[in-house]
């Protein structure tokens, strides 16, 4: 049967989303297709009636939306009600229920980064404080910095560990949400950014002798976790992974 997945953002034409999730329903077998649906915010319910009604097999959500969306959703999960953001729809029986499977995604990338004393996750939206969560998980306290608070990043990043890029900040631009004097070796980077890979921000801290990874990595496994709630299939990693660096580059921290 064909059916259909949707992202549901706005200025969202950079996703690589498309990509790994072809790649996987060929995998599968499955006659399945991935489309994006670029939406204002007046659309947005449109999009969960469509969802509702059953004419969509499940959506992703991400920005500007992640919370937009909690408020039309019949049921969340543990994990989404406690960040109170969503980026995975999975339609049940006429319901719909919102998770996150940024929260694990992200916990997986911590993990693979190390241990941290602190950290400093630029951004206050849905990502933010997912990321929040996840280093509270890990133990690692954690200071959410909106744009307006920028200012305070030297003396903030002097006592830090880590810093989490969670704005969209460096999307598809040769620009860097935090200046490269401010960074040293021992403050790893975690930037959630993934086009182009590797980011500004990463490469900055790269030159600067610190660790540093972009966001393909949490996009794939947040996508393999997605999909797997959406068929009830266990996701093709490979073949995700493989139309992953395919679209951005080897250069990606896949």
């Amino acid at each position: 049967m064909n059916r259909c997945v949707v992202l549901l953002g706005r200025g969202i034409g950079y996703s690589a989303s498309p990509a790994m999730h072809t790649a996987a329903f060929a995998a599968l077998g499955l006659p399945w297709a991935y489309e994006l649906r670029d939406l204002a915010a007046d659309e947005l319910p449109a999009a969960m009636a469509a969802l509702h009604a059953g004419d969509l097999a499940g959506a992703n959500v991400t920005q500007p939306y992640k919370t937009a969306v909690v408020p039309l959703l019949d049921e969340l999960t543990p994990a989404a009600r406690r960040v109170g953001a969503v980026n995975t729809i999975i339609p049940r029986g006429g319901r719909l229920l919102g998770d996150t499977t940024d929260l694990p995604a992200l916990a997986e990338e911590l993990a693979a980064l190390g241990r941290f004393a602190r950290a400093v996750v630029l951004g206050r939206g849905g990502v933010a404080r997912t990321a929040a969560s996840a280093l509270a998980d890990a133990g690692t306290p954690s200071r959410l910095v909106a744009r307006d608070e920028w200012g305070s990043l030297p003396e903030l990043l002097a006592d830090a560990d880590l810093l989490v890029n969670a704005t969209p900040v460096g999307t598809g631009a040769d620009t860097s949400p935090v200046a490269a004097s401010l960074l040293r070796p021992k403050l790893t980077v975690l930037d959630l950014v993934y086009r182009p890979s590797p980011t500004r921000l990463v490469r900055d801290a790269r030159q600067a002798g610190a660790r540093a990874r972009d966001g393909a990595g949490m996009l794939l496994r947040q996508a393999v976790m997605s999909l797997a709630a959406w068929t009830g299939r266990e996701a093709p990693v490979e073949a995700m992974r493989a139309a992953l660096r395919a679209e951005l580059g080897a250069g990606a921290d896949v």
